[in-house]
């Protein structure tokens, strides 16, 4: 029961975000070191050389890379990938869920991140470009420099925008290409989306804070100038004429597309090595042997609480499916001793289990609170067979093994004897039902439900989170089923087909009724409408194929097999092609 807690599921993991973040700094230092030289452009080719390797060379840059480019990043971007993003389903716990401790550390690094790319560009430049005060040309004394001032708030700003941007959002997708591709390609292709949107993303803040310092800019500037007491010897600069400025907007524009496109390359990057296949080992050494750390294929595919590995592992499960001979025939071999599938057992019980728990959760959204107990008689029957596949994970792990102990069940101890139990049960029962009403009271009110209600379109969309590795999950069933005609010598495929066939048909049917149900077509807010649906498409159409394969696979054997009357029936429509 240990053995969990000895393997480092998330090490898998650290050291491709490790040598990410490093390209990340070395693509940053590349751009920086371009701009650099193109600042201290001079006719004196040797004076220029110097100023360039001078800045190069100088602490702040260093300091700039090695605390916010590295540390702060990995902070604010592996987060995502190393733990599962809670489902928030209404607005309330939205604004609830922003105010925690680890985002709030996460806002408060994004805005130093803005705050510092905006002073480290300024400070490029020769002269006091990277102060706020410096002495007055027409009065005497200090007086603060506005238009630096505005370019740092402006970053401070930028780092809060992106925090909101990435707060807001319900759940990040893995994107992963349906052809591989090598990095350098796939960096390139996303490098092109990157600064192809850069200039219409990097706009609107622009417009945001104008506005805003508009506003806003007089009472800033007097806060500041009542603490620092210095005084401003020009025109300010929230008056209209001066806040229009095209050279100023250009930089602030600039600033911000930097910002912005600091932190989409270090998504890229990490999506780029993060979604590169890992081939997991599939046997363990000795299987009653619980000193071992090994991980293999069987724990990653029940790894929830890391999403990125679960569907790291899938994608090497579908892999090993359809190209690999050689892996699949350690899938269909015996233990020794004991002649027993171990291996193919682990894995199709995770799967199958994994399979169900998606079609559950359609079945939820669907499924209305007063139509629950009135499911289809189809969908009933093919739970149930699921869950009687399921039913003891030890027997089904270990292929009915003889038991040589007996099992027996601890004494119930009741708490509460003073009441009968039918009381109980009618007392609960009661404040049951009144705390519903009240509640569908509350939220017929249409304030209360914009603040407390749960969102669809939110559900749906934590739900289809997972559907790449169904989509790999059914695809790596069907065709290791269909392969075992030829490949499985023990047979060992077959026990399981009947459970195969009955989870394939169960998730069908959950995504044909959300389907024809048009909750997809209902006006989003929330969410990218486009994604949602290209997302299940994909997997409505995953989900058909798969029963094409194994139906068509298995046509002769339709009838030899354990299958419910009503499975069979509905396996005609494959068999004549009429889904």
């Amino acid at each position: 029961m240990f053995e969990a807690n000895r393997k480092d599921y998330s090490g898998l993991l650290k050291k491709r975000m490790l040598i990410a973040l490093i390209c990340n700094v070395v693509l940053q230092f590349i751009l920086l070191c371009s701009l650099i030289f193109i600042i201290n452009v001079n006719l004196n080719v040797t004076l220029w050389m110097q100023n360039t390797w001078d800045s190069i060379l100088s602490l702040k840059l260093r300091i700039y890379f090695l605390i916010f480019v590295g540390l702060l990043q990995g902070i604010l971007h592996c987060n995502y990938y190393l733990h599962r993003q809670p489902y928030i389903k209404n607005r309330f716990l939205k604004l609830q869920h922003i105010f925690t401790s680890q985002y709030l550390l996460r806002g408060i690094l994004s805005v130093l991140m803005g705050c510092n790319v905006a002073w480290l560009h300024l400070s490029l430049k020769k002269g006091n470009h990277n102060l706020l005060i410096d002495n007055c040309n027409i009065l005497y004394g200090s007086c603060l420099i506005e238009e630096h001032y505005f370019l740092i708030i402006g970053g401070l700003w930028t780092g809060f925008y992106v925090f909101l941007t990435t707060a807001w959002s319900n759940q990040r997708c893995f994107h992963f290409n349906i052809i591989p591709l090598t990095k350098f390609s796939k960096f390139k292709t996303g490098i092109c989306q990157i600064l192809s949107t850069l200039p219409y993303i990097s706009f609107c803040p622009v417009i945001y804070f104008m506005i805003g310092y508009f506003l806003m800019g007089s009472y800033m500037r007097d806060f500041i100038l009542s603490i620092t007491s210095a005084q401003i010897d020009v025109k300010p600069l929230d008056s209209l004429s001066r806040l229009l400025s095209i050279s100023l907007i250009f930089y602030l524009w600039v600033y911000q597309s930097v910002l912005i496109f600091v932190s989409k390359t270090t998504t890229l990057l990490l999506e780029i090595f993060l979604t590169e296949w890992i081939p997991l080992e599939i046997q363990q050494a000795n299987v009653f042997n619980n000193n071992i750390s090994t991980i293999t294929l069987a724990d990653v595919l029940s790894s929830d609480d890391i999403p990125m590995l679960q569907h790291l592992a899938y994608l090497d499960l579908v892999t090993l499916a359809v190209k690999q001979k050689t892996r699949r025939k350690i899938l269909f071999t015996l233990s020794q001793p004991g002649g027993h599938p171990y291996n193919w057992n682990c894995i199709i019980q995770k799967v199958l289990h994994f399979i169900s728990g998606f079609t559950n959760e359609l079945n939820e959204i669907t499924n209305k609170p007063k139509e629950q107990h009135f499911s289809s008689k189809m969908i009933t029957s093919l739970n149930a067979s699921n869950l009687s596949a399921f039913k003891s994970v030890s027997d089904y792990t270990f292929n009915n093994m003889r038991k040589l102990i007996v099992e027996t069940k601890p004494p119930m101890i009741n708490i509460d004897d003073s009441k009968p139990p039918e009381v109980k049960w009618l007392t609960y029962k009661y404040f049951l039902n009144k705390k519903d009403k009240i509640i569908s009271y509350l939220l017929s009110k249409p304030l209360i439900y914009y603040v407390f209600g749960e969102q669809e379109d939110l559900k749906i969309e934590y739900a289809l989170f997972n559907s790449q590795a169904v989509i790999w999950a059914i695809e790596a069933v069907s065709s290791l089923a269909n392969i075992s005609l030829e490949e499985d010598s023990y047979g060992i495929v077959q026990k399981d087909l009947s459970t195969i066939f009955n989870t394939l048909l169960a998730l069908k049917f959950s995504v044909d009724k959300l389907h024809k149900s048009n909750m997809l077509n209902k006006k989003s807010h929330n969410s990218d409408k486009s994604s949602v649906k290209l997302i299940f498409n994909s997997l409505r159409s995953a989900s058909k194929r798969s029963l094409y394969r194994i139906t068509i696979g298995f046509q002769s054997y339709i009838n030899d097999l354990s299958l419910d009357p009503m499975v069979i029936e509905q396996l005609q429509c494959f068999l004549n092609y009429k889904e």
